[in-house]
């Protein structure tokens, strides 16, 4: 596994039902555009049914669409891969959000 592909901020917590718009900086980065993120499930594209809204970015930092956890998905987790072009090149940033019930301890 490439270590560089993954955000700063690893594994990320959802409990089931919440719903959260995530951003990644890119950091170092002097330009960045066309941001676009997907959300796998057990290596599925799964994103027509967790995200809502759009992509967009600000300066160097890109705000997600909301992601929303579903109620069942307690105990898995989601993949979000991030594209967007920085300084000329595209790159993929990608972090994991672990997915608990409101029960879980």
């Amino acid at each position: 596994m490439n270590d560089d592909s993954w955000v700063v901020e690893k594994d990320q917590v959802m409990v089931e039902g919440e719903a959260l718009t995530w951003s990644v900086d890119f950091f170092g980065a002097t330009a960045v555009s066309s941001p676009s993120s997907k959300v796998y499930k057990n290596g599925a594209d799964y994103s027509s049914t967790v995200q809502s809204g759009s992509d967009s970015v600000s300066g160097t930092v890109a705000t997600l669409k909301t992601i929303t956890a579903q109620g069942g998905d307690g105990g898995s987790n989601y993949v979000v891969a991030v594209t967007a072009n920085v300084d000329g090149n595209t790159e993929i940033r990608k972090f994991i959000i672990r997915v608990v019930r409101p029960e879980d301890e």
